[in-house]
């Protein structure tokens, strides 16, 4: 992997990781509903009773043929928009899994400080004062907060 992907990589990690559990929310509704065409039961008719025997002349009507094929073209739907969606998370999972492996290598300090440069868009200034204060109880410069970012970011090429 290179510095150039992994940074880009780091800069749309929360996104993806958003798209990850929208995309397996969208999964789960999909897989629901292609359960729910496959148990649905056509109901048939008898014609024994009164007025069962008169039907129109000029229509032909199936209403369990119709129904069969309408739940056989849904459920096909289903199941290719099932298959793209798993296709679609796969891509989602390394890019997300890529990042969060490399980042478990770091330390602490190291990894807050990355992803709150690349993936939140702090500047090395802003980070310097505000977040290192929380991480370490003081504050330092943008100057050394970037050698830390450099650091940290060769170490996860590394890893």
């Amino acid at each position: 992997m290179t510095k150039e992907e992994l940074i880009q990589l780091l800069k749309e990690f929360k996104q993806n990781k958003a798209k990850l559990n929208i995309k397996l929310k969208e999964l789960k509704i999909a897989r629901i509903k292609l359960e729910t065409c496959d148990n649905v039961e056509t109901n048939t008719i008898s014609l024994y009773g009164e007025n069962q025997n008169i039907h129109s002349k000029n229509k032909i009507s199936n209403k369990v043929l119709s129904k069969i094929e309408e739940n056989d073209t849904k459920r096909i739907k289903l199941e290719r928009e099932i298959k793209e969606l798993k296709k679609i998370i796969k891509e989602l999972k390394e890019k997300v899994e890529a990042v969060e492996d490399r980042l478990v290598g770091l330390k602490y300090k190291e990894r807050e400080i990355l992803i709150a440069y690349y993936a939140d868009g702090k500047t090395a200034e802003i980070i310097g004062e505000h977040d290192y204060e929380e991480i370490c109880g003081k504050k330092c410069s943008g100057r050394y907060i970037r050698k830390i970012v450099k650091e940290a970011t060769s170490k996860m090429i590394k890893i």
